[in-house]
């Protein structure tokens, strides 16, 4: 996106609009004092909200700076038009960021409230997660690394044509069919001279044209497995093909690093009525073929909670909801008063060896908030809501198009220079772009390209559709997509009061399906229209899904991803909990005794 920097007091008095998109980007890390950025100021006005309903979103109903925002009502949630969707969005976001000042029986955000819990990371030895309830003067745990997973629930890599792929782990009895289709037990693979490989058997005799055997059974066509040649990887699919990984694609879990030399640490949550219904469902006194939409679900959950004893979800209207943030250290940030930010532990680690950090215990930290999915159930949607929200110095764009006042389609060159925080010189548009640098290996990160001094990471999509299709029904172009997810960010930023530290995050869109249908991983419009996504269809943030994104044209249904495209089961055809949420069955549920303290 195309920013201007104005050095005046004058931005803290009142909205000052001067757009120049034939203007340089200066360097934004030598003026953070008085920078300010903004989007295109001509836009058509098509997602707006309105004073008195802005307005109305806030606890007193009358927007404050830095005011308490009560959630969307979930279960009233209209769902007429894309900008209903896009408000929503804006709105629950705006909630889980504003300071509680103590309503919530805590002194900081939202999210830090009991009204949300904690989810662990996986235990490496049963698979499960635990909730953690929120609970004064107790820190957040968050961890260094957020896994990127398939339906199967696979590490995922992106091909060269652009096309996803899910990623079977090589077995140690590893079998594979040969060319009479008979099982085969694998020996080895090597590579010669010209990098062609040979599968060989356990008697070093060459198994002629190999297929894997592939386990997974949702989309098999989309899953790969992986072979060891040395310390290297190959990927053969379902039908003996090898798969060429995207350039830095370590077939696995990334880390990312920012320019300030701070990991970014992540934190998944969901809200008291996710941990009551899951937990409701697992006994099962609650219907677990969907997450709720209804008043009746509500009421259901509500009245649940009190069999137990449990505190009463004092914004049950918010209905089911799970999110997901991305975090860096405030140290040696430049620009840290523009940040929403916490006290957390993080993990620390021995760098001993540069290319192999091994964890070695934790530290407290104060870190700053850069990333968050906020995903829910609304009325006539349980697929839910899917929308992300970055800060407005995480990364660079790519070239843009969008609709103007005079319905005048403007283009928008991609963002160059230095400034950002994940990206040391976005000058390069083409081939240093998202390059994984850094895998996560259990408690070990590995240093997979020491060469790489600066991160790369760029949104491909900067709002969310791809540059050659429509991404929905009721945006004929790209370019009406786009205008309606900067028309409501100028829109909200324009009525936050003051210097509202929410002002420096943007909505870089949200997906949902058609008609609320179960999700069948396609996107509009390369299926079916029911169950496809769309909104912003194509939907990445430049932090939790940096290595996993399309291209910009994903001018077929093979390399159009999705959130759906993970977060689905073609083969159910359902919008079962378990297939949407990819930590709903791994979660514990919660113990009797589950206390909490909500004023």
């Amino acid at each position: 996106m195309k920013k201007i920097t104005i050095k005046t007091t004058a931005i803290l008095m009142g909205l000052i609009i001067i757009l120049f998109l034939g203007c340089k980007k200066k360097d934004l890390l030598a003026n953070v004092d008085t920078d300010y950025e903004y989007l295109p100021q001509d836009v058509k006005q098509s997602c707006t909200v309105s004073d008195s309903l802005f307005n109305s979103w806030f606890a007193g109903k009358k927007a404050t700076e830095n005011g308490l925002v009560s959630p969307a009502n979930s279960v009233t949630f209209p769902h007429n038009n894309n900008c209903d969707f896009y408000q929503w969005s804006e709105q629950m976001f705006l909630w889980i960021t504003s300071p509680s000042s103590g309503s919530y029986g805590n002194k900081g955000t939202i999210m830090e409230s009991p009204v949300f819990y904690n989810v662990s990371p996986q235990d490496p030895v049963t698979g499960k997660r635990k909730l953690t309830a929120h609970q004064p003067n107790v820190l957040l745990n968050a961890a260094s690394t957020i896994n990127q997973s398939g339906p199967n629930r696979l590490p995922v890599l992106i091909d060269k044509s652009g096309k996803m792929f899910e990623i079977e782990s090589q077995k140690k009895d590893e079998k594979v069919k040969n060319d009479a289709n008979k099982l085969v037990l694998l020996g080895s693979v090597k590579a010669d001279a010209k990098g062609i490989h040979s599968f060989l058997d356990t008697k070093g005799n060459v198994i002629k044209n190999p297929k894997p055997v592939i386990d997974s059974k949702i989309k098999p066509s989309e899953v790969v497995q992986e072979f060891k040649v040395g310390a290297k990887s190959i990927f053969l699919d379902s039908n003996g093909n090898e798969v060429q990984s995207e350039q830095g694609q370590a077939g696995s879990h990334g880390a990312l690093m920012g320019e300030n030399k701070s990991l970014v640490y992540y934190i998944t949550m969901v809200n008291d009525v996710y941990a009551y219904y899951l937990t409701g469902v697992n006994e099962g006194k609650l219907n677990g073929n969907q997450f709720p939409t209804t008043a009746s679900a509500r009421d259901s959950i509500v009245a649940y909670a009190k069999t137990k004893g449990w505190a009463i979800p004092p914004d049950a209207d918010a209905l089911a909801m799970e999110i997901k943030t991305s975090w860096v250290e405030v140290k040696d940030l430049p620009n840290p008063e523009t940040y929403v930010t916490i006290e957390a532990t993080i993990p620390t680690y021995d760098k001993t060896n540069p290319n192999k950090w091994v964890e070695n215990g934790q530290t407290t930290a104060k870190l700053a908030l850069v990333g968050m999915h906020v995903v829910g159930s609304v009325a006539g949607h349980p697929e839910m809501i899917w929308a992300t929200f970055e800060h407005e110095k995480n990364s660079p764009n790519s070239a843009y198009a969008y609709v103007d006042k005079n319905n005048k389609i403007k283009q928008v060159a991609a963002d160059t220079g230095k400034g950002w925080l994940f990206n040391g010189n976005a000058s390069d548009t083409t081939g240093a772009q998202n390059i994984q640098n850094m895998t996560a290996k259990g408690n070990t990160i590995l240093i997979t390209n020491p060469a790489l001094k600066s991160p790369t990471a760029r949104r491909i999509m900067a709002w969310g559709v791809a540059s050659n299709t429509p991404p929905n029904a009721e945006d004929k172009t790209p370019a009406d997509s786009n205008s309606q997810i900067i028309s409501i960010n100028n829109a909200v930023r324009s009525k936050l009061v003051g210097n509202d530290i929410r002002k420096n995050y943007l909505l870089i869109g949200a997906t949902w399906t058609f008609g609320g249908a179960a999700p069948n991983g396609n996107v509009y419009p390369y299926g079916g229209t029911n169950g496809d996504a769309i909104g912003t269809g194509q939907l990445s943030n430049s932090t939790m899904e940096t290595y996993v994104q399309s291209p910009s044209s994903a001018s077929t249904e093979q390399n159009a991803i999705s959130c759906f495209s993970c977060h689905s089961n073609s083969n159910n055809n359902g919008v079962l909990p378990d297939d949407l949420s990819h930590i709903f069955e791994d979660l514990i549920p919660l113990p009797a005794n589950n206390k909490r303290v909500i004023k």
